[in-house]
């Protein structure tokens, strides 16, 4: 992991690859509906699922009667020994003439099953003719994206792979020599399919290379292997995926080819057709393969992630893998979707330490053209994986109250000496509140761990705002932790447990319950059923996030803002949750307007800070990384201050602000508001 954050050759690829896709995929899509065409591509996704025995028999059919032949394989095993039997039949007159030529189009279905090691050992020459998985063939790696597979590379990594000048020319050059006998001379064309229409008995080919025509069009023989999932019912259902994918996945508005074919050749004079080439194959085979993906089907949690269109955004948009890597954050699908399918088609093992990667920002979720809810799925698995001692002892700590109260307490006066530490209060939010004078209505405050032994003024911000309000606020000393933290490490028997006991402690309360930690307001009301918790409409029904709540009042009652304070300029961090999950976008910067203040927002090119509860404490220098880029970011505003809702990236911010000797006020939203009140 420290070697891929200290390589400068492949921090440059990814970060200029990964802002260059973003920055593509936004201006693709000002031009089409995005929220509009995913909706339709869901629907049309999820009802295929539904008849898919019955669609992937209708594609056998309609395949079959044009003659080309269809095989089932349950396994990456199976798959290959299919594949295997047929390459070895078609070559099976090549006597004398060297070793048989394999052509093959970039697919990630050949790399699930591991297909080109196996062809090789059989005797067989395999060449990739993707650009891309040539350069990643050639340099024996995986690809490390699932459509731009030498990411990782740089313009002159390819050069010394093809031995060219570092011009992309050049390289576009060699690639054509190279490759172009090999078109000539290849008995099997290898390729996946994006679709495959059961009405039709067609497969579609999306791609930005020529090299699919010749793959699939010069070779006497065409092998398409693809899984379950990308069998759609219609023609319109394909159209519906190409209008999402290209935008999707390159910035395209459609991609350079589509490939739609049906069949092997009709030509009546088949030699005739594999002299001259132009004809099309004598055979064509598709490989159907489950692998795993029929058990997806059949869980309530990871249906929807048959509904992948494969278009690599989710790992576009993923902060970490633009730190780390595919080759980090995956194993043979990596990304995002990958940490959701390795387990089913390679084991849980193979998915474990790249699964704790992920911060739950739900970047992935928010970008995906289908919706799938990738970070509850991905937290679905890490509840059986590996939990590293770092983590089980935070987790430990936090499932024993008493026990953390004398552990943080002890260690506060240390805490701000370590570099890059968070710093505990010295006091607690608990023991400065107190009974509030106000006679009125009443208002309850959870403060939420982190805000109560970080982050305290927040808290007291929150009681001046409400006092001035007229509520009175009152504190159970009896909460501590919603169980956020322990549900985003896997353990969601840990979060079921103290989210039960925060809501037993808040049950006896009255009024509103606010806090000012967004994402334990978004654990409570929305996480907490995911975890087994089945939280009270007396205590869901009366919790406030503290954003919206304290924007309500100063709406209703602009008086409470002193109107001579001198405007400073607040540079505003959006948190994962608040922005993704509460869809909290515009609430906070009018609440900074009205308490009079200017608002700048921050040109982050990873919109994460790193924090991640404790992901930041199993990956500090991965989680660095992204505080790294949020402080540059913040520099590039000018601003000396930094706002947001959230108490984590608060805590992050500030720490990674101080081992930088970075003088920057890092503020709760409620602390600005409280300070310009009349």
């Amino acid at each position: 992991m420290d070697k891929a954050l200290n390589d400068p050759d492949l921090q440059r690829a990814l970060t200029q690859a990964m802002t260059g896709l973003r920055s593509r995929r936004d201006k693709a899509f000002e031009s089409f509906d995005f929220e509009q065409g995913r909706a339709d591509l869901k629907r049309r996704r999820k009802a295929n699922l539904e008849r898919l025995p019955e669609l992937v028999e209708q594609f056998k059919q309609r395949l079959e009667s044009v003659g080309g032949e269809v095989h089932f394989a349950k396994d990456a095993a199976e798959a290959r020994d299919i594949i295997g039997q047929i390459c070895w039949n078609a070559g099976s007159g090549r006597t004398g003439r060297g070793r048989m030529v394999v052509t093959k189009v970039k697919s990630m279905a050949t790399e699930e099953i591991e297909l080109n090691p196996y062809l090789e050992a059989l005797g067989m020459e395999v060449v990739e003719t993707d650009l891309g998985e040539r350069m990643v063939q050639l340099t024996h790696t995986r690809p490390s994206h699932l459509i731009a597979p030498a990411i990782h590379l740089t313009k002159e990594d390819a050069a010394n792979v093809f031995g060219t000048e570092a011009t992309v020319e050049a390289i576009q050059h060699h690639a054509r020599d190279s490759l172009r006998q090999k078109f000539i001379d290849a008995t099997v064309g290898i390729s996946g399919a994006n679709m495959a229409i059961a009405e039709t008995g067609t497969i579609v080919l999306v791609t930005n290379e020529g090299n699919a025509d010749l793959t699939t069009t010069l070779p006497p023989v065409h092998i398409a292997l693809f899984g379950l999932d990308k069998v759609v019912a219609t023609l319109d259902d394909a159209v519906a995926v190409l209008r999402m994918l290209p935008r999707s996945g390159t910035g395209q508005l459609m991609s350079s080819y589509v490939n739609w074919i049906t069949g092997p050749s009709r030509s009546a004079d088949i030699e005739q057709s594999l002299t001259i080439g132009v004809h099309g194959p004598r055979e064509m085979h598709c490989v159907i393969v489950d692998n795993g993906r029929e058990a997806m089907r059949a869980d309530p949690i990871f249906r929807d992630a048959l509904t992948c269109i494969r278009c690599g955004a989710c790992s576009n948009a993923c902060p970490p893998f633009m730190a780390v890597g595919g080759h980090q954050f995956g194993h043979i699908y990596n990304g995002p979707i990958g940490l959701v399918l390795t387990p089913f088609h390679h084991g849980l093992d193979e998915a474990d330490l790249p699964n704790t990667l992920c911060t739950q920002c739900n970047a992935c979720q928010e970008i995906c053209p289908v919706d799938i809810p990738l970070p509850r799925q991905i937290l679905e698995h890490r509840k059986k994986g590996r939990k590293s001692l770092r983590k089980k002892a935070v987790l430990g700590l936090w499932k024993r109250p008493e026990l953390a109260d004398r552990v943080l307490r002890a260690g506060a006066p240390l805490s701000g000496l370590m570099p890059g530490a968070p710093r505990l209060a010295r006091v607690p939010y608990r023991d400065r509140v107190t009974p509030s004078d106000v006679d009125g209505e009443p208002l309850t405050i959870f403060a939420s761990c982190m805000v109560d032994r970080v982050q305290p003024q927040a808290a007291v911000a929150l009681e001046r705002i409400a006092t001035a309000a007229g509520f009175r606020v009152g504190f159970p000393k009896g909460q501590w932790c919603c169980g956020l933290i322990a549900a985003n490490a896997g353990d969601f028997s840990g979060g079921a447990g103290l989210c039960s006991s925060l809501v037993q402690t808040l049950g006896d309360s009255k009024g509103l319950i606010v806090t000012p930690s967004a994402s334990c307001f978004g654990a409570v009301t929305i996480d907490a059923a995911d975890w087994g918790t089945a939280v009270p409409d007396g205590v869901s029904s009366r919790m406030r996030d503290s954003t919206r709540f304290a924007l309500e009042i100063l709406t209703r009652r602009p008086e409470l803002v002193d109107p001579n304070r001198m405007s400073l300029k607040i540079a505003y961090h959006d948190s994962c949750q608040s922005l993704r999950q509460l869809g909290l976008k515009s609430e906070p910067r009018r609440l900074l307007e009205l308490a009079g203040y200017d608002v700048v927002d921050i040109p982050d090119i990873a919109n994460c800070c790193g924090f991640g509860g404790t992901f930041s404490v199993e990956w500090p220098h991965v989680a660095g990384r992204l505080a790294q880029w949020k402080l540059d970011a913040i520099a590039k505003t000018g601003c000396t201050v930094v706002a947001s809702d959230n108490p984590g990236c608060l805590m992050h911010i500030e720490a990674a602000a101080r081992s930088r000797h970075i003088d920057l006020r890092v503020a709760h939203v409620l602390e600005l508001v409280a300070e310009h009140l009349a």
